[in-house]
């Protein structure tokens, strides 16, 4: 799933919404978060990189989905060697950018609020404008 096929009519949304209780906008989100996540998890370099944490993680993989997400945070667990994560940073942001821009997202970079940064994402969306908020995604330079 990515660019394209992440892309879902406001009708289909509509009618997901009256199916299932939750507002058209956020089930837009949830399609536009899982199809990214899809995208890192199958890119040759990125797979395997990376853990979700936090309530997205609980509310879409161990819970039945008691409410959507509106956010991604990442850990990487690339490697345990800090040396090894700082030498492998640069080509992890570099991958990392070139998935948001192969799936059509613009993104604004919020540098130093979280470990590896926080990013804001955001998407052409069948009613208002989407966006998605990524923490992490690469290796802090910060002293352990």
């Amino acid at each position: 799933m990515g660019g394209d096929e992440m892309r879902v009519s406001a009708e289909r949304l509509a009618a997901d919404a009256a199916a299932t209780g939750f507002r058209s906008d956020m089930l837009e989100k949830a399609i536009h978060l899982l199809g990214l996540l899809d995208v890192m998890c199958s890119h040759p370099f990125l797979k395997g990189k990376f853990v979700l944490k936090g309530g997205t993680a609980l509310n879409l993989f161990v819970f039945d989905v008691p409410r959507l997400s509106v956010d991604i945070n990442l850990n990487y667990v690339g490697n345990e060697s800090r040396e090894a994560m700082l030498e492998e940073r640069p080509r992890l942001e570099e991958a990392i950018q070139a998935v948001f821009s192969r799936e059509d997202f613009s993104i604004r970079r919020i540098p130093q609020e979280h470990a590896g940064g926080k990013r804001s994402l955001r998407y052409a969306a069948a009613y208002l404008p989407g966006f998605l908020i990524m923490t992490g995604g690469a290796p802090s330079t910060a002293e352990p």
